[in-house]
């Protein structure tokens, strides 16, 4: 399925400019957006409901675990970006709370930059591509969901599948109520599909950008008046 959509998506117009989102199959993203709030309607927002119940340190616990999880991929595309800095801190973040499975942070004051695949490319200039909507993971672009495959596929090869079995739903199940409020605001608005759409790629931007890119962003905005 990855594969098919990649050969597909390939062959649409490329993503112009952050002012314009290239959405070309806006038709069926819009019904698989559709698709996704039925089924958060029905199954993620109960369950997330009966979540919100449990106490606050097991719920901190859950979202801790998720993140140490998912450090590897950081790990590895911080030598892809050349951040040195990125990667030791990380490295050692990681190695010191797998003491605990990532359970506890035994380093809360250490922070680090989340990294992905996606980042990488964007760093390389590669283009973000036509704007998609996934069944269950909900929005990306096609370079972000590209950079999902290949990060997946390097953090638990091919035989190990305890991410998916295990790590993957905890994680939709963390961040759906972390970001219930944001949800609601979403299904709230006169447009939900375009609202989630705008947020996403304004976040999206924010999470892969360095100050100076964000800041020569800015500059050419200006230069074009």
């Amino acid at each position: 399925l990855a594969q098919l959509m990649l050969t597909l998506l390939s062959s649409c117009a490329q993503y112009s400019s952050n002012k314009e989102i290239n959405d070309p199959l806006e038709s069926m993203n819009r019904s698989v957006f559709k698709f996704n709030q039925g089924l958060d309607k029905y199954i993620l927002k109960p369950i997330s409901t009966e979540y919100e119940k449990l106490p606050e340190n097991v719920k901190k616990g859950v979202s801790n675990h998720v993140k140490w999880a998912s450090t590897p991929v950081t790990i590895a595309n911080s030598v892809i970006q050349l951040e040195a800095e990125n990667f030791s801190t990380s490295s050692i973040k990681f190695l010191l709370n797998s003491l605990t499975l990532g359970l506890y942070d035994l380093d809360p004051e250490t922070k680090y930059k989340t990294r992905d695949f996606g980042s990488s490319l964007a760093k390389y200039n590669v283009s973000p591509g036509p704007y998609i909507v996934l069944p269950i993971l909900g929005p990306r672009s096609l370079r972000h969901f590209s950079g999902n495959i290949v990060d997946q596929s390097v953090s638990n090869g091919p035989k190990n599948h305890s991410y998916n079995s295990t790590t993957l739903p905890m994680s939709i199940l963390s961040n759906r109520n972390r970001y219930s409020n944001v949800i609601e605001d979403i299904y709230n608005s006169q447009d939900p599909y375009l609202k989630a759409k705008i947020l996403y790629t304004e976040n999206r931007l924010n999470s892969i950008s360095s100050t100076k890119l964000l800041e020569q962003q800015k500059q050419d905005e200006q230069d074009e008046f």
